[in-house]
């Protein structure tokens, strides 16, 4: 009985355990916030793109920004953003053209919003190219 008290096996897992998992905790850490961060990332690309759409889909100007207005409120709220990151939601337009329904012309959408969680201000824009023969 004694003999099997002095006998070393099994010793390195406990090593292991002791030693590695405390050094795994940073790395589990790390990665939850960049996946965070990514998927933050891709909702404000999306809100982009199909604003942008939205828009360059009207008949007139006015009615572009009215419908990107919705489709990105609408399209946050069904991506999961909080109301307090809706309401952070920043939309501008820049058009290369006047007015920007016009052929040939190009819209970008430029949207920011702050994170309910990191606090982190996030960035993102996307482009649409009217046709030549609108």
């Amino acid at each position: 009985m004694i003999k099997r008290f002095k006998d070393e096996a099994g010793s390195a897992t406990v090593e292991f355990v002791a030693l590695a998992i405390p050094l795994f905790i940073p790395i589990f850490i790390y990665l939850n916030s960049f996946a965070s961060i990514s998927g933050n990332e891709a909702v404000i690309r999306t809100l982009a793109r199909e604003g942008v759409r939205a828009y360059a889909a009207s008949d007139t100007d006015h009615a572009g920004r009215a419908t990107s207005q919705q489709a990105v409120q609408l399209i946050a709220h069904h991506l999961g953003l909080t109301q307090n990151e809706i309401n952070s939601l920043t939309v501008s337009y820049e058009c290369s053209r006047m007015p920007c329904l016009s052929a040939n012309s190009r819209i970008r959408l430029s949207i920011t919003y702050v994170d309910g969680q990191s606090h982190r201000l996030i960035k993102a824009s996307a482009q649409e190219n009217i046709s030549p023969w609108k």
